[in-house]
């Protein structure tokens, strides 16, 4: 396969498709704890060996085999910000894709369909790895899979070893990257196995082989970066952690589609190739598939590596595709380049507008407990800390002085046992007594949001010795009740709202008990702490509702107020959505239903109010 001068502007547009789906603002709570690790390194000069950024683990064994790639992440935030590391992640990206275009080359038979296909084959590829281009060490593995695969092809195609007399290197330097480095003697022993069976091998590939796993074991860690393929079909961790969780139909077909579709057409055409273009006789393509493909199965996170693999087998049955088309329409080369460019680019566009990822520089908003920490700086709120597991990351870099309970590194350092308990704690209150008995934390800071609700401490909130003193619409802070704080307390307590996830059955009692009015008056107390926190406005609207057709407009007021917030909450829109019925303004209440719908197909008041308008 060789490129003409046209088919360079299809290049360029597939460069600046990467370039922006690689922008994205930080999203990602491990981050912030690779990027202490790597500040660690550089100002101590050596590879960190035991923890010192928690106080339950502190001074306990740290896996460090990712040591350099956490002092690359840390250097490219010293020399530009988050500007340099999305630099870094770019370049990553960037020679990721072209060790794959590459590789794809050296398969390919026509210099026309093989190109095209290579293109659709690895547009689909990028968005089937989008949802999990983090700055974490594994983006380096990215790179190190597709090298190998390209050094392979190249060996497979001229059967020159020399091609492969990298690999060695290259797994040293991977093996003090990521633990997907172990991947590399995998793909590479899949191969030989396939030679062997093919060809009886060179006998200078199976030493190559030994001398790639041995350099596997240069590490801190020697063999223990194989515990990635013991613990990936064994994961404690997979209840809970979204990105643990094996595929279900939820996630391929239901709310998951938008981040599966390009995965399920690699599967498919993979298929394809094994079933009925015989695939299955390459051996070498076959095991790729079905321990990558197994492993895509069992852990959601595997789809990526599933899916840098897959373009070794999925561009036979694309390049079958393309042949398909009567070779007069390859003739008008210049136009089909630039209908492709065009669609490339429009695809970029489609990136930059995704409301799924946020695109730019910086850190993306309300992700981060920013203001509930300079909540506890400037009530001077110190101590030891519970923390919800995804705020760990960012305590750690933020405000390193407070070495928090727990973070993101249950594989480096926190063993199941630990997090279990945490969840425990999490979930009753005795567990939480114990915890804070055993550990002796007088603070807690959570992650409040829909998705977070497994990770907050509900009972808190009718816990007679804890108080609620700061909430916005991502974060709470509790204080425990003692002498010290009791002026944090008086001055900031939520007395009658509470962080109940927009259930507010809760606030039933002040409508028996004929206290609406005196409750109203003391969340208006409550609003006035963090104006731009809408839960509390919420729980305003739903007692004025309640107490009569002379306080709709009032709950009107909050709930548009609410909605500006945060536009695209379903049951705002629902509640809003009934108020305008009350008010006998049905085509709007209508429109407000579609809306929510739209957000959510399963709100119940939406669902309701389908019924009830007969839409």
């Amino acid at each position: 396969m060789t490129l003409n001068k046209s088919q360079s502007a299809v290049i360029l547009s597939f460069i600046l498709l990467l370039v922006f789906i690689s922008i994205t603002k930080i999203a990602d709570y491990d981050f912030w704890w690779h990027l202490k690790l790597g500040e660690t390194i550089y100002n101590s000069g050596q590879v960190y060996s035991t923890d010192s950024f928690s106080y339950t683990f502190s001074g306990q064994p740290q896996f460090n085999a990712e040591w350099l790639a956490d002092l690359i992440i840390y250097l490219s935030y010293r020399s530009g910000g988050l500007l340099g590391v999305n630099i870094l992640k770019i370049t990553i990206i960037l020679l990721t894709f072209l060790f794959l275009f590459m590789t794809l080359k050296n398969m390919s038979r026509d210099k026309d369909t093989g190109f095209y296909a290579a293109i659709v084959t690895l547009i689909i590829v990028i968005f089937s790895i989008r949802f999990r281009l983090f700055m974490r060490p594994y983006l380096f593995s990215f790179l190190f899979v597709a090298f190998f695969l390209f050094a392979l092809s190249l060996y497979e195609k001229n059967k020159n070893i020399k091609a492969l007399y990298l690999l060695p290197l290259i797994e040293i330097i991977w093996a003090n990257m990521s633990v997907g480095a172990v991947f590399g003697p995998m793909i590479f022993l899949f191969f030989v196995i396939g030679d062997v069976v093919k060809n009886k091998t060179n006998h200078r590939l199976v030493i190559l082989l030994a001398i790639v796993i041995g350099c596997s074991l240069i590490n801190h860690e020697t063999y223990k970066i194989y515990s990635l393929l013991i613990t990936i079909f064994n994961n404690p961790y997979k209840v809970t952690e979204g990105e643990h969780q094996p595929l279900s139909l939820q996630i391929l077909w239901g709310y998951g589609i938008k981040y599966t579709l390009a995965y399920q057409i690699l599967v498919l055409g993979s298929m394809i190739y094994f079933i009925f273009l015989k695939g299955w006789r390459n051996l070498y393509h076959l095991m790729l598939f079905l321990v990558f493909f197994t492993q895509s199965i069992m852990v959601v996170r595997m789809i990526d590596f599933f899916s840098l693999t897959a373009v070794v087998f999925f561009i036979t049955p694309m390049e079958r595709l393309f042949k398909i088309i009567p070779k007069p329409i390859f003739a008008k080369m210049d136009l089909i380049n630039l209908t492709a460019s065009i669609v490339i680019l429009a695809a970029v566009v489609f990136s930059i507008n995704s409301k799924i990822y946020a695109f730019g520089i910086g850190v993306k908003e309300r992700t981060f407990p920013e203001d509930a920490i300079a909540f506890l700086e400037k009530e001077k709120i110190n101590g030891k800390i519970f923390n919800s597991y995804s705020f760990g990351g960012y305590l750690t870099w933020r405000s390193p002085e407070r070495r928090v309970f727990i973070d993101g590194r249950h594989r480096h350092l926190y063993g199941p046992e630990f997090y279990n308990s945490y969840f425990e704690a999490i979930k009753n209150a005795g567990a939480w007594k114990s915890a804070e008995q055993r550990w002796g934390f007088n603070y807690a800071l959570f992650e409040y949001n829909i998705k977070s609700r497994r990770h907050f401490a509900m009972h808190l909130n009718s816990n007679p010795d804890w108080a609620l003193v700061y909430w916005d619409n991502h974060s709470a802070v509790y204080l425990k009740r003692t002498e010290e704080n009791r002026k944090t307390i008086d001055t900031y307590e939520y007395r009658i709202t509470k962080p109940n996830f927009y259930d507010f059955s809760y606030l039933e009692e002040y409508l028996h008990s004929k206290t609406a009015p005196d409750a109203i008056e003391q969340i208006n107390r409550e609003i006035a702490l963090n104006p731009l926190n809408q839960e509390p406005r919420l729980a305003k609207a739903f007692l004025l509702y309640y107490m009569g057709k002379s306080y709709y407009d009032e709950a009107l007021r909050e709930l548009k107020f609410a909605l500006k917030l945060k536009p695209d909450l379903a049951m705002e829109l629902s509640a809003k959505a009934y108020l305008m019925l009350e008010k006998g303004f049905i085509n709007e209440a209508k429109k407000e239903v579609r809306s929510a719908l739209k957000i959510d197909s399963e709100d119940a008041g939406a669902k309701n109010l389908v019924t009830k308008l007969k839409m």
